[in-house]
């Protein structure tokens, strides 16, 4: 009997160790293709939430964004040169005004999206393991717009739930917590010189720093 009860204990931790394996290759799998992704030279995404549209392009050295609220006035757009380390912040609303920044990134935007469960390179081999350890953190299969996702969330009622590309590691989808929700587009090898010109200061009044 006491050999039964070993071997099925046996059993039950080899099945344990095999899906904590699963878990941590997925986390760590996922980590690896958002890098690759987002060292890409040339792409834009589209993201909105209940009360925010972003619009963003890379070309290159070149970063441009654009950030407004549904409701309100708020409406900025950001352009940063990598080479020269210039930034620039205009502000599209009535009154239109800028400021110029040197070596200073401000509010600029330089990455792609990355998920809540995203973890850099120093610290990723730790944390993952702890993610794939802890059962409360969730990891599913499913689509998003006919596009094979993970889903990765948390064991807790009302809790956000994330969609992210199992292709690229990137998210498609966000369910948060709070019942909001935030919806993303790429688009790859897509983004003009025309796309990351920089607005034409002549039409913005200058802000002293």
């Amino acid at each position: 009997m006491k050999k039964k009860i070993l071997i099925i204990i046996g059993i039950v931790i080899f099945i344990v160790a095999i899906l904590i394996l699963i878990r941590f290759c997925i986390y760590m799998d996922l980590d690896k293709k958002y890098d690759e992704t987002n060292a890409r030279s040339n792409y834009y995404f589209y993201s909105e939430t209940d009360t925010s549209v972003m619009t963003y392009w890379k070309k290159d050295n070149i970063h441009k964004a654009n950030m407004k609220n549904i409701q309100g006035e708020g409406n900025l757009t950001f352009w940063k040169n990598g080479d020269t380390n210039e930034y620039y912040m205009f502000n599209e609303t009535k009154n239109k005004t800028y400021s110029k920044y040197i070596g200073n990134n401000g509010m600029m935007v330089e990455n792609l999206p990355s998920s809540g469960y995203y973890v850099y390179a120093e610290s990723r081999l730790g944390i993952n393991l702890l993610f794939a350890i802890n059962p409360v953190y969730t990891i599913s299969s499913g689509k998003y717009e006919d596009k094979d996702c993970y889903i990765l969330g948390y064991l807790e009622e009302g809790s956000s739930k994330e969609w992210i590309e199992k292709e690229t590691g990137l998210p498609l989808y966000i369910e948060f917590a709070n019942g909001t929700h935030r919806k993303i587009q790429y688009s790859f090898d897509t983004v003009t010189d025309e796309d990351v010109k920089i607005p034409n200061i002549e039409e913005y009044t200058l802000l002293e720093n």
